[in-house]
């Protein structure tokens, strides 16, 4: 019952409607330095937009990673990000980051530093708990493992920013599930949420969707797109609803943690 606002895109601004609409969730910050145009004025970011004025997409990670990335430029369109969706009238309740960069330690010491200075005291978890939809869990993960074994170091890594997330005062939920990693579950088909509703482990898991209505703008930017509007049909499904409660899952809120 939470969702994540781009801070720097045309529909920022429907936020207030949304809140209007369904004043218990909570609504964090999305952190993006990857796609769009910045918030901040070029001229004050100039090392992570292109001659366009956009952000760099796939080159921002291999530029970071040269350190042709200015951290102090990072801070100050993060903090613009965030003061954007705050001027909503949005009080924040988490963060997290399109695709995920908050990961890398550069950008995730600039967002932690703009989420001190803004109160923002929770963030996603990244203890990924990958899910399985039949038996043989054990085995079908060593397997995904044995065949992706880049993802050892990635998800173990991501574990670690977990942890030194709660070293900083950050609260997270326990675990991140995470279908369509070592079997064919997928978000946006109803059997895995049937089933996930009887199979969850005790705690709080977080899984985040991308529920949309594809347009243009979305296909510009992203990859995942047809699968949104079949996520959204899930998402409001009585037979999805119905299994969570009788399997005692307990939807709730990032301002729960």
């Amino acid at each position: 019952r939470s969702t994540s606002v781009l801070a720097n895109m045309s529909y920022v601004g429907e936020v207030t409607s949304l809140m209007e609409r369904f004043p218990d969730i909570s609504i964090g910050i999305h952190f993006n330095l990857t796609v769009g145009r910045p918030v901040s004025p070029v001229d004050k970011v100039r090392s992570l937009v292109n001659g366009e004025g956009e952000f760099l997409r796939e080159m921002f990670v291999k530029r970071m990673l040269l350190g042709k990335i200015s951290m102090s430029e990072m801070v100050h369109e993060l903090h613009n990000q965030v003061r954007r969706v705050v001027e909503f009238g949005v009080n924040l309740s988490h963060f997290d980051s399109h695709q995920n960069k908050h990961l890398y330690p550069m950008f995730f010491a600039a967002a932690l530093k703009v989420a001190k200075r803004w109160g923002i005291k929770r963030m996603r978890s990244h203890n990924r708990y990958l899910y399985v939809q039949s038996g043989q869990r054990h085995s079908k993960i060593i397997r995904y493992y044995a065949t992706n074994p880049k993802k050892i170091m990635t998800h173990s890594f991501s574990r670690l920013v977990t942890r030194f997330a709660h070293v900083q005062g950050l609260r997270t939920p326990d675990r991140l599930i995470s279908p369509a990693y070592a079997d064919s579950s997928r978000k946006y088909r109803p059997d895995t949420w049937l089933l996930m509703a009887k199979t969850l482990p005790e705690g709080v898991s977080e899984i985040y969707v991308h529920p949309g209505y594809p347009d243009a703008l979305l296909s510009k930017y992203a990859s995942y797109v047809k699968e949104r509007e079949a996520e959204v049909k899930v998402l409001v499904s009585p037979d999805v609803r119905s299994a969570l409660a009788q399997n005692n899952v307990e939807l709730i809120s990032f301002r729960d943690l």
